[in-house]
This record gives C-alpha cells, structure tokens and sequence, in this order.
C-alpha cells in the first residue's frame, strides 16, 4: 500500500483485489502490518490513556470493532472491544497495529487486524471500528534526581523536588535546570554538601560540576538529570590568645577568641560561653566584640546570666571563614605568682569546641617574665636584706623579714629556668654592688648555699607539679664577676622547665668590715 499525507491526516491506501465466486478454497488479502512512526519526543503510544495523561478521558471515547456481513450490508455479526481490537505493540522505533493468522492457514501468516475482511462463522464480513480510534501520545520526560554518593535518594534542597518531571515537547529539545542547584543545604539535622551532576541513569566516574543543568536531549530513555549530594559534618577549630601573659594583681585583660570553620557548610547558631575552668578571679566580660573577616565589630552587650548560659553570636561562619571574638574582662584578681585560666566553649551546628589560656599575676617578692619560646629564665629571686649595719669586722646578713617578702621568711626564693636542649648547663656571677656615691668591695659575697632542683610538669596549668629531682652544691658567689658552675652540663635531663629553690635562712650577704655608707642603697 502508499501513504499520503492530506492536512493533518495520513491517508493509507490499499489496492483493490475481485475474486469470482465461488471460489475453491480459502483466501485472504491484505495488509500484513500497519505501523505507527511518532516523533523523538514522545516515549509511546497507546490506544488507552496513559498513567500521565490528565486531560478529560470521557472527550475521546473508545471505539469498539464491528463486524458485517458482507452479503447482508449492515448485519452486524459481531463486536470487540476496542481495547484490544486496536491495541499496539511497541516494535522499537514504531508501534504495530494488532496481527492475527487464519487458524486454517498451515504457514500461519499475520495480517494486520482492526480492518479487514473475511469470514467469522463462515459469513463473509467486513471488520471496521465504529467511530474514530483515538491512541494517546505519551511525552518524554526529564526527571530530577536527588541522591547520596551511593545512590540513595535524599531530601532535596528548598525549592525542588524530588522526582520532578520536565515534559520533552520538541524535537530539538534542550534540558535547562530552572535554578541553580545549591552549594550546600541543610535539611533536619542533615548538612549536604554538592559534588555534582550527572545525564542518564549510570553514574560516571567525573561528575559535572556546573550549578545549573543543562543539555540537549538524547531521546533513548537516558536524559534525566540525578545532581549528587554528600552528608557532611560542621566542624570548627578555636584558639583563644591574650594581650600579656603576666599582668599585675586586679588588671584588666582582653582575650581573642579565633574560631574557624574547617568544613564545607557554613557555621551556623554560634554560642560563646565559659567552662567550668573558668577561674573565679576573672571578672566576666559586660560586652563581646564580634568580626568576621573585614566586616566591621559587632558589639553585643553581656549579663553575668548570659554568659553563663553562653551568648549567642548572631552570626554565620562561612567556608573557609572565620570569626574574631573580643573578650574584655575589667578586672583579674589572684594571689602572687597564681595562674589563671580562661577556658571557653563554642557550639551550634557543630560538635563543640574548647580552647583556653591564661594569665599569671606578678610576684610581690619574685620577678615574672613571660615564657621564653626557647630557653630562657621565667621567674628570679630578689635578695633584699633591708637596713645593715656598719660593722668592724666582716659579717654576713640575712634576707629581710616582711610580711609581703617571701611571707617572713615562710617561703623560699627560687630560679625557674625553661630549657629547650638537653645539654644545658648554668653558671652564675654576681657584679660589684653600687651606691649612688660609693660601693662595696669585690671581696663582698653572696651566700646562697644549696638549692633544691625540681622538675615542674605541666607549666602554666592549673595541674601544674613538681618533682625534686637533685641538689646543687653550696653556692658563693663573690661580686668580682667570677663565673660560678651551679648546674653542670647534662646534669639534668629529660624536662622543659626546672627551678632552683634556695632556703630563706641560708641566703646570706657578707660585708667586709667597715664597708658601706650610711643612707645608701647598694644593688
């Protein structure tokens, strides 16, 4: 047969064949298959409505087959449903009309059913549907996916949906995501992180990286679009830093709190507060001081309640970012030599963080120094022996007794010394002691006989011990500059910070006999 096409219709035409009758046997002639071509951008056809059509079923009715007999025009003989009178097959790229054989046909030839004729209860008839056959088209679609790098299906970020269908209504058709997909997203308690996007139903091995899907359409049943994402956990690191290490009793000092986000989603519902290490002589803070990057303070004013219930900072931490926190305490009040800890908490979307440092009060009696990054001394004694006499004959003198001086004498001075090698050692000289208008001999002596070496662990924490681990032999050091060996090299080993205590009633400044002037200060 030809095909014509005639407006919006395709015209088939088959040529007419006469038989005379009677006739000796059996015959048919016919069509053996009438086939439907639709464009690249439908997926099917059916002669029922589809799982996705949503139009009004009841405007194209089902027309059933009618069978008549040929040699009484009109007699209906018989009826099928159109359902399956009419039902297709899909044959790969076109669509069959239903085919049946002759059961008296030994070669079983198909014929292409729904209109033919022949003979049904040996009466020749003519099969044709009663009305209009109307088969419904269905479009190709692109469906979006949302899944987990094992390919589970996910929540989807806010404002799209999972399972969503774009219909494929051309020929030439281009697939565009309608927004771009997010870099990160949370949903419940769940942070998710985008790596990607792929077209098709296999996953490869390099995901496309664009925000915005897009591209042409192949029409074989792999063009939807999966984006993936990867669960991922906030994390954050702090540090907390202070402007000076020793401060004078009931000084002010401000901490910087340095909080950065080391994971790929923001940081979001950020809390400041104390721990429970928190000393008590650190006042707490009336105002916090908040930066991000080069964005300008934000100041937020603080209660006592508050910062024990821990402030919340009102800001989000970007990728990458991190926050600067400025905590100001008026005032910080311990005893002599006493460490002081500040130690504080961050949370929010992210398992909690804890830094600290501290602060040491300066010695009445003992000057303080901060830490040395290497080697160097961290607190020395000072020998004051208050007002001597002049005397006739050479005499030693003791250190002063004074209530704020080594507690009358309840308290020993000593040397804390931080070391950075194994092999050190220390030597010890005493210069000639000066007056404004006079000085002392080189004969003069400083007697300190021996000292106690200890081992501190743990320096400058609060679980700070120590551990006598030897002694020195008895120390004299006269005021002509003589170096004297107190700790030989590699005597002690095996520790960072060591301390030299001297017994308070052991320390003794000898002067030689009528030396010294009255009213004068030696040093």
């Amino acid at each position: 047969g030809t095909d014509e096409v005639m407006s919006k219709l395709k015209k088939l035409s088959i040529p007419g064949k006469s038989y005379d009758f009677p006739i000796e046997k059996l015959k048919t002639y016919g069509a053996r298959s009438v086939n439907h071509t639709i464009p690249k951008q439908y997926k099917t056809m059916s002669i029922t409505p589809l799982a996705t059509y949503t139009g009004d079923k009841t405007k194209y009715p089902m027309s059933k087959e009618i069978r008549k007999n040929i040699e009484a025009p009109y007699t209906v003989v018989s009826q099928a449903d159109g359902a399956e009178a009419f039902k297709l097959t899909d044959a790969g790229t076109f669509f069959r009309t239903r085919r049946a054989f002759w059961t008296w046909d030994p070669n079983n030839t198909l014929y292409a059913m729904g209109i033919y004729s022949g003979t049904v209860g040996k009466n020749y008839n003519l099969a044709s549907p009663e009305g209009t056959i109307y088969y419904y088209l269905e479009n190709r679609r692109v469906t979006e996916n949302f899944v987990d790098p094992s390919g589970a299906k996910i929540t989807p970020p806010t404002g799209f949906t999972q399972g969503k269908q774009t219909v494929i209504d051309s020929d030439n058709f281009t697939y565009a995501s309608t927004k771009a997909l997010p870099d990160t997203y949370t949903t419940g308690d769940k942070f998710y992180k985008f790596r990607g996007w792929y077209k098709g139903k296999t996953k490869p091995g390099t995901l496309t990286t664009t925000k915005t899907p897009s591209y042409a359409v192949t029409y074989d049943d792999k063009d939807d679009m999966t984006a993936v994402y990867e669960e991922v956990q906030p994390t954050a690191e702090m540090t907390v830093s202070r402007l000076l290490e020793v401060i004078p009793n009931e000084a002010s000092m401000v901490w910087t709190v340095r909080l950065k986000n080391t994971s790929e989603v923001p940081l979001t519902n950020v809390k400041l507060a104390p721990t429970a290490k928190w000393a008590a002589g650190i006042s707490v803070p009336t105002q916090l001081a908040v930066r991000i990057g080069n964005t300008p303070n934000k100041i937020i004013p603080v209660t006592a309640e508050q910062w024990q219930a821990g402030v919340n900072l009102d800001i989000e931490i970007p990728v990458n970012g991190e926050a600067l926190v400025t905590v100001g305490t008026a005032k910080i009040t311990g005893e002599p030599r006493q460490l002081l800890t500040a130690e504080m908490t961050a949370s929010g979307n992210f398992s909690a963080v804890t830094a600290s440092n501290f602060v040491r009060i300066q010695g009445e009696d003992q000057t303080i120094t901060p830490t040395p990054v290497e080697e160097g001394f961290i607190s020395t004694p000072t020998f004051d022996f208050g007002k001597i006499t002049i005397n006739s004959s050479t005499k030693q003198y003791g250190l002063k007794k004074a209530a704020d001086y080594y507690g009358n004498g309840t308290r020993n001075p000593y040397l804390r010394i931080k070391t950075s090698q194994p092999n050190w050692q220390l030597t010890a000289q005493l210069s000639q002691l000066t007056a404004s208008a006079d000085s002392l001999p080189t004969s003069t002596r400083l007697l300190l006989g021996s000292a106690d070496v200890i081992a501190i662990e743990n320096y400058n924490q609060v679980t700070e011990l120590t551990n006598k681990v030897g002694v020195t032999k008895a120390l004299t050091l006269t005021s002509d500059g003589t170096s004297t060996p107190v700790i030989l090299n590699n005597q002690f080993t095996g520790n960072d910070v060591y301390q030299l205590d001297f017994d308070f009633a052991n320390v003794k400044l000898e002067v030689p006999a009528n030396q010294g002037k009255i009213n004068e200060k030696y040093q």
